[in-house]
């Protein structure tokens, strides 16, 4: 283990070294962050206290749910440790450039294969304890504990940490020793895909609003309850010994605890027997598979084909960053993977009633759906709107010399993501106001509002990366922390709330009786006003400075 400790000094002191890097950034980059943060962590406090109470509320129930919750808590971080973990850990300990460079120096595969899942697990485990310091926060002050409580926690969570992780990292490498590669990959992967969201929508249809008293079932209020309370589960043993460390049952507490360390430990061990047997011949497939992937010699040839009636320069932007896009799993999968669980989401509105509740909860819920869809398009925009342009690197000559004016390829990356984002945030909303069978002028609203969100956020993020261009970086996430990423992020989601909030209030406040039909008309008539100037402003101003921008360039 001394070839470990080796690696993971330097991994620490790598980490000790980034204060230079973070003195290298502006200081509006590390203040919005933190900023961010703190608003982010004492928001989830707030909702977590209010939940507490609102099952206080509930009288004898909601306390045997209060009791229950670290189990089904753990439970669910742990699946999402595993899930983050399988992704982590492929492109940590597969797709690492250090681990080729590690190969050939003096440390054994099973050592290496350990280090890495440690490095692994220390890049999924931020989330972890994002979401676990309010959440223990919260029902610390609700139940009256002492700090002492957060001691606990902590010392179950790092055995914990390092069984969840394991277990993706696990599977990560027998999927990689023994997954078929190819075409046969992608069918499997369809085919899961198709199953678990088959599984997904079957399990929730389970759970439907209670008909009567007599079927209340503490199952029902608790999905999942069941099989979180099995003790054969590291999140029982988690939630099982913290309580008995806070109520003094000093013996069971410290016998679970050694129950949690031993396991981690052994998944250590197993980790490192998986990688002196497996991981080699999965490192050289994976590596070999990708040295032989034939892909055809023109992608998309029928839809260029079909493109025919566009400009020849326009054409070629277009099926460009079309193939770019899918031949990076990356990009695609993560933009799937968002808006995939937004529609799941929406589709199952209805399995849970919200579309019999009272008109304002309806409007409430509806307003929302928009502001989840918004968030989710302004971090896509700054995520892949934004860096296009300067993903072009050192070729970006190619474009200035080209036979085609800069307007015309500013403007082709600009409508080529308006119209990925309207199709998808107009569907989404569509989808949204028939499960909540919200009324026509709700409907349409959310429609309307989404769609400018979607405008203002494609010409904030197209006209910002050309005015703050970045060649020199490859990596789309270094664009994106630079100073022009972060003010991209700022004004989109300044520019969400001021579209969202003023339609809102009008909804909200004419349901409630503050204002009239006539008054609500005429208010929505102004509210359209300002967020169409608002939205035009949005798209004008920064597409025209980022034109000027690259005009000034030298080529």
């Amino acid at each position: 283990m001394a070839a470990v400790s080796a690696l993971v000094r330097k991994s620490i002191y790598h980490f000790a070294n980034t204060r230079r890097l973070i003195r290298a950034q502006s200081s509006f980059k590390i203040f919005f962050i933190l900023c961010f943060a703190l608003i982010f962590e004492i928001g989830m406090f707030l909702l977590f206290i209010d939940g507490f109470n609102y099952l206080s509320r509930m009288g004898g129930i909601g306390l045997i749910i209060v009791n229950k919750l670290f189990t089904l808590f753990f439970l669910g971080t742990g699946l999402m440790l595993a899930a983050s973990s399988i992704v982590t850990s492929y492109s940590t300990i597969y797709r690492s450039e250090e681990v080729q460079f590690l190969i050939t120096r003096p440390f054994t595969i099973p050592h290496i294969v350990l280090y890495k899942f440690l490095e692994s697990t220390g890049l999924s485990s931020w989330a972890f304890f994002f979401i676990i310091i309010p959440f223990v926060g919260a029902y610390g002050y609700h139940e009256n504990i002492t700090p002492v409580f957060a001691a606990w926690n902590l010392l179950f969570s790092l055995p914990f940490l390092i069984i969840c992780s394991g277990a993706g990292t696990i599977f990560t490498m027998i999927l990689a020793r023994w997954l078929p590669l190819g075409k046969q990959l992608k069918l499997i992967a369809l085919a899961v895909a198709m199953m678990v969201v088959c599984a997904i929508i079957i399990e929730i249809r389970k759970y439907r609003y209670i008909a009567t008293e007599g079927d209340l079932n503490l199952s029902i209020l608790l999905p999942g309850f069941s099989f979180a309370s099995n003790p054969l589960l590291p999140s029982w043993w988690v939630s099982e010994g913290i309580t008995a460390l806070t109520r003094g049952q000093w013996f069971r507490g410290t016998m679970l605890w050694a129950m949690t360390a031993s396991t981690a430990l052994m998944t250590c061990l197993f980790i490192e027997w998986l990688g002196e047997r497996i991981f080699y011949a999965g490192w050289q497939r994976l590596a070999g598979a990708s040295a032989n992937n034939h892909r055809s010699p023109e992608m998309l040839y029928y839809l260029q084909r079909g493109l025919s009636f566009v400009p020849h320069d326009i054409r070629a932007i277009i099926m460009k960053d079309i193939r770019t896009f899918l031949r990076d799993p990356i990009q695609w999968s993560q933009a799937l993977i968002f808006f995939g669980l937004l529609a799941l989401y929406f589709s199952n509105l209805r399995t849970f009633k919200y579309h019999t509740l009272p008109d304002n909860w309806r409007n409430t819920i509806a307003f929302l759906n928009v502001f989840s869809v918004s968030a989710v398009i302004c971090s896509l925009g700054s995520r892949f709107i934004y860096p296009q342009l300067s993903l072009e690197g050192q070729g970006f000559w190619i474009l200035g010399l080209s036979p085609t004016k800069m307007s015309r390829i500013l403007l082709t990356k600009f409508f080529m993501s308006l119209i990925g984002m309207l199709v998808v945030s107009a569907g989404l909303m569509l989808l949204s106001s028939r499960m909540l069978d919200a009324a026509p002028v709700i409907s349409s609203t959310a429609i309307f509002v989404s769609c400018a969100i979607a405008c203002a956020v494609c010409g904030l993020s197209t006209g910002l990366g050309a005015i703050y261009l970045d060649l020199d970086q490859k990596n789309p996430a270094a664009i994106v922390s630079g100073f022009g990423g972060t003010l991209n992020l700022v004004l989109s989601l300044g520019f969400m709330l001021a579209a969202i909030l003023p339609f809102g209030m009008i909804f909200h406040l004419n349901l409630l009786g503050k204002i009239n039909s006539d008054q609500a008309a005429h208010n929505l008539i102004f509210a359209g006003l300002w967020l169409e100037a608002l939205t035009i402003a949005a798209i004008v101003i920064p597409l025209y400075l980022g034109y000027k921008a690259l005009l000034r360039r030298e080529y």
